[in-house]
């Protein structure tokens, strides 16, 4: 009897565990392999969540207001060693991001770091976009503005009978005193072919009368200011040494035809620009070949833009000799002046006033002729924009600041501060 139950037994065990191979898989097994390889229905309901773009950044600096924008284009000058309320006006309130300073501006180096430090800190709370910039005149020679903290230099006619060798050297000596002073545009070298002997102006300023030699000499000192961390500036375009006269004192014109200054001056413009001069000036001079109206050339369009921007590819900023000039004040008062640089393609102005008072009138006549569409909106955005980019290529405190000069900030006609 135990055996067969036993037997009984084992069959039975048989047949239960064959049972899942006779009736196939648990449909739970089978639901749980689609659910791995199969796309949940939330995931391809909408096909357009799949095709939408990613937001894009706008990377661009944020809008400047007009008084910002304009204030970048303008440089203000004071009298005498202390900063005056008309200054402080300029820079707080008119948002004005360039000092350019002169000898009655201080006594010796430690005044004169002083004032820097103390311009630097309104350029701040004015909320200046880029280091306020201080600029000055320190060509060598008989054209220095600075001596105390700076080593000499002599004129650039003595220096460059060195060779552009020791030009280089000469001028990033002085330019290192400059930059641990707190200046950081210098308005050097002079790029002038002196050609004429009665040329009142220029003389031992100028490397001399052959652009072959004078072009590599002008190219060195613009590399030697670099070397000492100063920002460099070519003038006085489109050349003075041609002709007789100053402007200084009365406006000068220079015979010379588009194909004379095409060999001569254009060249060694030319080669500073080409070894990355950060600055241009323009003049007061009236050349009849560049533009046969007769306008200066630092109010001519065809001069400004035509030659400098256009046909020397110069993509720095286009900075006016001082509209205070004998030459320019006998025939233009400073807000018809201002208006008139900006208008031919100029991107900063040299106001060149003690008075505080008349350079804000300037200010504002720029900002009228905006407002009513005579001065593009467009061109106030490239020009403030190359000044910046100049102010943070040579900062002195700020150690790296983003470069704008690509990307032009959008003007807002809104009169608010920023």
């Amino acid at each position: 009897m135990r055996r067969p139950l036993v037997h009984a037994l084992l069959v039975l065990l048989l047949v239960i565990s064959a049972v899942p191979a006779i009736l196939g898989s648990a449909p739970t097994h089978r639901s749980m392999a689609v659910a791995i390889v199969t796309p949940s229905p939330a995931a391809s309901a909408s096909p357009a969540l799949a095709t939408t773009p990613a937001p894009t950044v706008d990377l661009r600096p944020a809008p400047l207001s007009l008084d910002m924008a304009v204030g970048q284009m303008m440089a203000a000058s004071f009298g005498g060693p202390s900063v005056t309320d008309g200054l402080r006006h300029l820079i707080l309130d008119q948002k004005v991001g360039t000092v350019l300073i002169f000898g009655d501006n201080f006594t010796d180096a430690a005044s004169l770091g002083r004032l820097t430090a103390e311009l630097q800190a309104l350029g701040r709370e004015a909320g200046l976009p880029a280091p306020l910039l201080v600029a000055v005149d320190e060509e060598g020679g008989r054209v220095m503005r600075v001596h105390d903290g700076v080593a000499a230099l002599p004129s650039q006619v003595e220096v460059g009978a060195g060779g552009p060798q020791a030009v280089r050297q000469a001028v990033a000596n002085t330019a290192a005193g400059l930059h641990t002073l707190g200046i950081q545009l210098d308005l050097a070298p002079v790029a002038d072919l002196r050609t004429n002997p009665a040329d009142g102006v220029i003389g031992d300023r100028s490397y001399g009368g052959d652009a072959s030699v004078v072009g590599p000499l002008v190219a060195a000192a613009v590399t030697g200011l670099h070397d000492g961390g100063v920002g460099a500036t070519l003038k006085h375009f489109p050349g003075l040494g041609g002709a007789a006269g100053d402007p200084h004192a009365a406006m000068p014109t220079d015979g010379e035809s588009l194909e004379q200054w095409t060999a001569t001056q254009a060249r060694s413009f030319q080669a500073g620009i080409d070894a990355g001069a950060d600055a241009v000036m323009t003049t007061a001079v009236v050349v009849p070949g560049l533009d046969p109206t007769g306008t200066p050339a630092v109010f001519s369009r065809a001069i400004v833009t035509g030659l400098l921007r256009d046909r020397l590819n110069f993509e720095g900023v286009i900075v006016t000799d001082g509209l205070g000039m004998g030459g320019i004040t006998t025939l233009y008062g400073l807000p018809d002046a201002t208006v008139a640089a900006v208008r031919a393609g100029n991107d900063l102005v040299l106001l060149n006033s003690a008075d505080a008072a008349y350079q804000a009138s300037a200010i504002e006549s720029v900002k009228q002729q905006v407002r009513a569409g005579v001065i593009p909106m467009e061109q106030v955005q490239a020009s403030a924009a190359r000044v910046i980019a100049l102010r943070a290529r040579w900062p002195r405190w700020a150690p790296s600041l983003m470069d704008v000069s690509s990307t032009e900030p959008v003007v807002d006609l809104a009169l608010s501060r920023r």
